[in-house]
């Protein structure tokens, strides 16, 4: 890939992965093969008024809206009834999948996935799901990268991978996130993701492409990391973060404390941010400089 897209300029300046996962708690899922434009949710074959009515209602209750299609080729397709999941990335995670008319859609609240027990609209499964960002209008590197890993993971679990619209961060393609779990994975390639997929279903996550969990804001995302670490932790739900921080630390101000647990373990982790290097964080965009998270220091407290 060119060294002038922006995943390959992230890679280069080995811009740190931790707590780079966009935040929510829910997901509704609607399935729309063809063809998305860089908004999915307003041009695609999905009616673009049922599209920004859904997304509008997501942005007040932590939840997103995403359109997925199962990896191949994608003909334009104008539904009469959508395949829908429903997902809850909480302390206790749950899939719900249902099949709703346009109409039925319209009126689905998609604060439902933000609750810690599904609405019954459908059948709850047990997961996980695939998610591989696939969104080539909204960054080429994700097209580029994504697909690979999405066609690779169909032909081992069809049931379970999809192609999904914007998941954040296209600096850090290949992207997937792990439903109902909520975490989200970056810099991945097709070993990488195989790798990450094999351990998830043993139970472990895996440290090194872990963007972080969803539901958590930035610095609980890189406590979570930083903790794992430290302790050699990879059971999925081994570290929990006892507080979270508003806000965070700005480059060259004082550092943000962290505490997290794991099983006979509590960790202090102190993170501050400093200013990355110029660059474009999007293929399309111009040049800006992230402010990055970093990890200086982790304490056991008992």
């Amino acid at each position: 890939m060119s060294s002038t897209t922006c995943s390959a300029l992230a890679r280069e300046q080995r811009e740190p992965l931790a707590g780079t996962a966009s935040q929510a708690l829910g997901y509704l899922l609607i399935e729309q093969p063809g063809s998305w434009g860089r908004d999915a949710l307003t041009e695609s074959a999905l009616d673009a008024k049922l599209g920004a009515r859904l997304a509008a209602a997501a942005r007040g209750v932590d939840a997103k809206v995403l359109l997925t299609r199962r990896p191949g080729r994608h003909p334009r397709v104008a539904a009469d009834r959508f395949e829908v999941a429903l997902a809850h990335a909480g302390p206790t995670p749950w899939i719900e999948v249902c099949h709703l008319t346009e109409g039925q859609l319209a009126a689905l609240d998609p604060a439902a996935t933000t609750q810690a027990t599904p609405p019954g609209l459908g059948t709850r499964v047990p997961g996980p799901r695939w998610l591989v960002c696939t969104h080539a209008r909204r960054d080429r590197c994700c097209a580029t990268r994504g697909r690979p890993i999405a066609d690779t993971l169909a032909a081992l679990h069809p049931e379970e991978t999809w192609e999904t619209s914007h998941l954040g961060g296209h600096r850090f393609a290949g992207t997937m996130l792990v439903l109902p779990h909520g975490l989200v994975y970056g810099n991945l390639d097709v070993a990488a993701a195989t790798e990450v997929v094999t351990a998830h279903l043993a139970g472990r996550v895996t440290t090194a492409h872990l963007r972080g969990r969803a539901r958590h804001r930035p610095l609980a995302q890189v406590a979570e990391i930083a903790t794992r670490r430290l302790l050699g932790q990879e059971g999925i739900d081994a570290v929990t973060v006892c507080e979270e921080p508003v806000g965070t630390p700005q480059p060259g101000g004082d550092p943000v404390q962290v505490i997290a647990e794991a099983p006979g373990h509590r960790v202090r982790v102190t993170i501050a941010a400093r200013r990355g290097q110029p660059r474009p964080l999007s293929c399309d965009a111009e040049a800006e400089a992230p402010t990055l998270l970093e990890v200086v220091g982790t304490e056991l407290l008992g």
